[in-house]
């Protein structure tokens, strides 16, 4: 039942009158936007939802990116829109390296770090944002709902997990807060699938099928070129994200991480910069990138990298702690990750060889993280560790020892202790 469920929704998104029925966008001929009864259901849904999943999911706290995103959302918000009347944009970020944004239909925007810290400029994010954006203010959740509907179509959650590869038993542990068990989907589709999240696994995983999305990127395309960006970086994003998404491996299970569907978006937004913006794409005048976009996503990309560390996608994470370096070579944060990067490293190795040399390099590291800041009490743990396993007691002691003191009241304070005793012996 659950394969022929699976299949029903697979057909459904793939034919092209599947997501047919149609809704006039939000400010269309200049009226204001009366929310009808279902669409309001739908709102009050997507709330409910949305708490849950921030219950689960890891917010990435940082008001000032989130007031920088509020920035870019207002300038790509059409005049026809916000005279109309329609729910006001809300930016959220989510502390996940997987390659994602989507669009609630209460107009809540979420964006990962992952697929922030990939991007070049504030033309590619506002290209993302755009098209998320114009999910929103096309109505498509409305508009996918009425039609399946209509045709009787059963949108489980289980089905869209089927539909997409996903292991049945990764969201039945999520559900259970197994969430370490079913980390082969990353903990916010952990989260999506396994609380059942229907109107949040269509925005974030699936999506709305090939008209919509083709609606979408159109619209995207609109809202960049009327706010002055630079459209030659919507085709140029979509690219680089799938280049990134063949190494990325099975956590991507996302919309932005799909290679098909990026595939769509490139050959959308290419033929759009052919023809409709060709002008556009030759203006002197527009903007491809701003310093506040290089500051916001510099903290973004070092902060990512540690959640790529974590997932053992050790090649992603560090090309985006060279990324870091290269801007701040005396950044004491990025340094840690990069011992911890090599720790993990000499943890996995097989090899004696290199097990040995990504140990001296998590080490040096570490070092140099201390000596750049020796107020942080991280990677005097760590060091701690290291010598621990090299069999050097005194410096493993100190180096626990001023964790402790620049840290007192850490959780792990007793198991330190007890290294303590043991090197006293």
């Amino acid at each position: 039942m659950r394969k022929s469920l699976a299949w029903l929704l697979v057909v459904c998104l793939l034919l092209p009158g599947c997501a047919s029925r149609s809704v006039p966008p939000i400010g269309a001929g200049g009226q204001p936007f009366k929310p009808e009864s279902d669409e309001r259901a739908l709102w009050a849904k997507a709330e409910k939802e949305e708490e849950a999943l921030l219950k689960k999911a890891k917010a990435y706290d940082d008001p000032l990116l989130e007031d920088y995103l509020a920035k870019v959302g207002e300038r790509l918000t059409p005049d026809d829109v916000r005279n109309a009347g329609g729910p006001g944009f809300k930016f959220g970020v989510l502390r996940d390296p997987t390659l994602n944004a989507f669009a609630l239909p209460n107009g809540h925007i979420y964006v990962h770090t992952g697929l922030l810290s990939r991007l070049d400029n504030e033309s590619q994010l506002a290209m993302i944002v755009g098209h998320e954006m114009t999910h929103v203010t096309h109505r498509h959740a409305l508009s996918f709902q009425r039609d399946a509907q209509t045709k009787q179509i059963l949108y489980t959650v289980g089905a869209v997990a089927a539909s997409i590869g996903v292991a049945a038993v990764a969201g039945s542990r999520a559900q259970k807060g197994d969430y370490v068990g079913a980390a082969v989907i990353g903990q916010t589709a952990n989260a999506i699938l396994g609380l059942g999240l229907a109107l949040t696994t269509m925005a974030a995983i699936n999506g709305y099928g090939r008209d919509l999305e083709r609606d979408a990127d159109q619209g995207g395309m609109e809202n960049l070129v009327r706010a002055g960006y630079d459209p030659k970086e919507a085709p140029k994003v979509f690219a680089l994200l799938r280049s990134e998404s063949k190494d990325r491996g099975s956590l991507e299970t996302f919309f932005f991480g799909s290679h098909p569907k990026l595939t769509e978006r490139i050959e959308t937004t290419q033929g759009l910069l052919k023809t409709k913006y060709a002008g556009a794409a030759v203006a002197p005048t527009t903007t491809r990138d701003t310093d506040d976009f290089q500051l916001r996503m510099r903290g973004v990309v070092r902060e990512n990298a540690y959640e790529d560390i974590r997932a053992g996608r050790f090649a992603v994470a560090q090309r985006q702690l060279d990324r870091v370096l290269a801007i701040t070579p005396k950044d004491p944060i990025a340094h840690t990750y990069y011992g911890d990067l090599h720790r993990l490293q000499a943890q996995r190795a097989r090899d004696a060889t290199q097990k040995d040399e990504h140990a001296r390099l998590a080490l040096a590291s570490y070092e140099k993280a201390v000596d750049l800041d020796p107020t942080a009490p991280e990677p005097h743990r760590q060091l701690g560790f290291l010598y621990y396993q090299q069999k050097d007691n005194a410096r493993a002691k100190a180096a626990f020892e001023r964790y402790l003191a620049l840290k007192p009241a850490a959780s792990d304070a007793k198991r330190i202790k007890e290294y303590l005793v043991e090197l006293d012996r």
